[in-house]
């Protein structure tokens, strides 16, 4: 059970408790030294009211999409810098290891044809690809990133690198690796249940 949705804030407000439980002077201190915080007290509330929550899966739970949240900003400023939607910077990223056609883009980035052409039209007006017969198919265009397109996706990628190192830096190496390792297990989970 997932918070409620809302902007990213460095000290979050308590969703349900009804008033603030930022770190406060006095609160319990988890056995790694990291105060605890209002996801804690709310994972302790949700468990009271509702049986079938469990606080520690509520907290990682409610962690994960916050987390989630501050990524995607970021992401969302760093493609705001260079100029691109969330979609332009798809069909970049794909174009990165080579031409590409226009309906093999739409199928594996799972956009419409209509959807891909605008996309390509946006991209192609700004001078980041360029858009060719394809000699496999009369009615098909390929498509190919510019010299531009690259600086533009190589800035992208720096920026976000860097604010994404920022993001994690409360963490040193050793709880990177471990953070990593863990979400990798529960991903491969996830994956298990999905098939089953």
């Amino acid at each position: 059970m997932a918070r409620t949705k809302r902007a990213p804030r460095a000290a979050p407000r308590a969703r349900s408790i009804g008033h603030d439980a930022a770190s406060q002077p006095g609160r319990a201190t988890d056995t790694d030294g990291c105060p605890e915080d209002d996801y804690d007290e709310h994972s302790r509330w949700a468990a009271a009211k509702w049986p079938e929550v469990e606080e520690v899966v509520e907290s990682i739970v409610s962690r994960i999409d916050m987390a989630q949240r501050h990524f995607e900003r970021a992401s969302v400023a760093t493609r705001d810098q260079v100029g691109l939607a969330h979609g332009e910077l798809k069909v970049l990223l794909r174009l990165t290891r080579g031409v590409r056609s226009q309906g093999e883009m739409a199928k594996n980035l799972l956009v419409s044809t209509g959807t891909m052409t605008n996309q390509l039209d946006k991209l192609e007006g700004a001078g980041l690809v360029v858009r060719h017969p394809d000699p496999a198919d009369r009615r098909g265009k390929v498509v190919e990133m510019t010299a531009k397109g690259r600086d533009v996706l190589d800035t992208y990628v720096n920026v976000q690198a860097r604010r994404e190192r920022e993001l994690v830096g409360g963490l040193n190496t050793k709880e990177k690796s471990e953070l990593n390792v863990l979400l990798r297990k529960l991903l491969a989970s996830l994956h298990d249940e999905a098939e089953a």
